[in-house]
């Protein structure tokens, strides 16, 4: 049995782009909102600056720390006396990252990495701003 195929005369095929539009410009939304999305802190701190970073693995335990002495974890707030409360419950063995605004006496840090101590916390990070090299 043979096949008939009828090739139109009018002009050239047009494949329909419709769905290749439609892909794409969907694409395009998802890296724009994926690429802007960041975890943001329960208050803003302006951290120290620093001529080196590294990444951070992705189970850090992030603090907030202001300079009025302020915690905040998550969505959490409050002051040193709650920073047991505010932590999760698998805390021990994670990494701690600290990030404290530059006006921050350096006193009150040292005092939170005291209680984090006392409270098991092996691994902590203090979050600093890239500086550009001064010449």
């Amino acid at each position: 049995m043979k096949r008939r195929i009828q090739i139109a005369q009018d002009g050239p095929v047009q494949e329909p782009m419709l769905p290749l539009i439609n892909i794409v410009f969907l694409l395009l939304i998802f890296f724009m909102i994926a690429g802007s999305l960041q975890k943001l802190g329960p208050f803003d701190v302006e951290p120290p600056a620093s001529q080196t970073a590294d990444a951070r693995p992705e189970d850090t335990i992030v603090i907030w720390f202001g300079t009025n002495g302020e915690i905040g974890i998550d969505d959490l707030t409050g002051g040193l006396d709650r920073l047991s409360s505010m932590l999760p419950p698998d805390y021990i063995g994670r990494p701690v990252e600290i990030r404290a605004d530059r006006e921050t006496e350096g006193a009150k840090v040292v005092t939170l990495l005291g209680r984090l101590q006392e409270l098991g916390v092996e691994k902590v990070q203090l979050m600093t701003a890239i500086e550009p090299e001064q010449k």
